[in-house]
């Protein structure tokens, strides 16, 4: 999806929804409720006038705040005061209905019993598609503005792999940053490098390793102030190591990978939403194994922007790149400008996006059925409610 652009933050306008100043009372929340006392000016964790407009004919018992984590029936929500539990309704417990994920803005109805009110429309969100035959959206971060695609120098390394998640990126909206780990334990960073040179593109990349302190400052000099970052990789790529050395502490459990196939344990087993001390916001991540894409075309194109852009020149707009004649692609193989393997791998992402266009098709209608029967059931008891009276 597009990003919808940034736009300088208006303070009176966020003033009088309750963002700017500590405006919210403590007790409104109720004390049992409080999970912190910190306060903090909302813009500071990616609050703006994208999210503020949608909220400006609120009731006055409703305020903003964003997900830190979900937990079932119940969210943890950082507001102007802190950071409070709140009830999550069945219908907002559903990702895939719509429903709130960590780093979405959120409204919240104020009482002695918060309530998650309703899901703010997001500026960018990371997707995959579910494990399973009857594979369904997943939404892993809402609002994101960066992602440190993290992966290692030792057996964790796979151009394969990181096409599929500069595609995801790609199609978010956000921006991508790649971060290859334990670069003290690799003899040929150069050559692997080399190997991603036609993967990158023009997508920053730095070799770095946090124990040993090489380039161990590079990420912070993105993870600025008011930047919402979420970290991807598989497990035992380092992602939990990385995470320490932002916050600068041990906020993350850390353990060891296997020698064999160099696979580590889900040390992170839910997705959270952090405050690093230089005011970067940082949204964590579970190791996955794999990524199945839940993307439209034009990710993967961005992804593939080499041979998008040779592919433009073949002679039938339905190439396949295999055996038609008067192919751009397979020439460009031919003259050795781009490897048949990347080729390959290029068709074989588009055949899983066409899969998962037919896929979400048939999800968005099933939705929008769903949808359309709740409003129904809605509107049904308002009527006996009515009649009642």
């Amino acid at each position: 999806m597009p990003r919808p652009p940034r736009r300088e933050l208006d303070t009176r306008r966020l003033a009088a929804v309750g963002v700017v100043g500590s405006a919210l009372d403590v007790r409104a929340h109720g004390p049992h409720r409080r999970v912190s006392m910190h306060r903090v000016n909302l813009a500071d964790l990616g609050y703006g006038p994208f999210f503020a407009d949608q909220i400006v004919e609120s009731p006055d018992d409703r305020w903003p705040g964003r997900v830190v984590r979900m937990d079932g029936i119940r969210a943890h929500v950082w507001g102007a005061t802190g950071q409070v539990a709140v009830d999550v309704p069945g219908k907002l417990r559903s990702a895939r209905d719509g429903g709130a994920v960590v780093g979405d803005w959120v409204l919240v109805r104020t009482g002695p019993n918060p309530v998650m009110d309703r899901v703010l429309r997001r500026r960018t969100q990371l997707t995959r598609a579910s494990a399973g035959l009857r594979a369904r959206e997943q939404v892993i971060a809402a609002n994101v503005d960066l992602v440190f695609l993290v992966m290692g120098l030792d057996g964790d390394f796979s151009p394969a792999r990181l096409e599929r998640y500069l595609a995801t990126v790609a199609d978010s909206g956000a921006e991508a940053v790649v971060l290859l780990t334990k670069a003290g334990q690799c003899g040929d960073v150069p050559t692997k490098l080399d190997r991603l040179a036609p993967v990158l593109g023009a997508t920053p990349c730095h070799a770095i390793d946090v124990v040993d302190d090489i380039e161990a400052d590079r990420p912070q000099m993105y993870a600025s102030a008011g930047t919402t970052v979420a970290v991807l990789g598989s497990s035992g790529a380092g992602k939990s190591t990385l995470v320490n050395h932002l916050m600068g502490s041990d906020e993350m459990a850390t353990a060891s990978v296997r020698a064999h196939d160099c696979r580590g344990r889900h040390t992170t087993t839910h997705r959270q939403l952090l405050r690093t001390p230089s005011g970067a916001v940082l949204i964590d991540n579970p190791g996955m194994r794999e990524l199945s894409l839940w993307i439209e075309n034009a990710g993967l194109e961005q992804a593939f922007d080499d041979l998008a852009e040779l592919a433009a020149a073949c002679r039938f707009v339905d190439c396949s790149h295999l055996h038609e004649p008067g192919c751009a692609v397979r020439a460009a193989v031919e003259r050795g400008e781009i490897s048949r393997e990347r080729v390959d791998r290029y068709v074989k992402l588009q055949q899983e996006v066409a899969v998962t266009s037919q896929r979400r098709s048939v999800h968005e209608r099933r939705r929008a059925e769903r949808l359309q029967g709740r409003m129904y059931r809605q509107a049904i008891a308002a009527r006996r409610r009515g009649g009642a009276g």
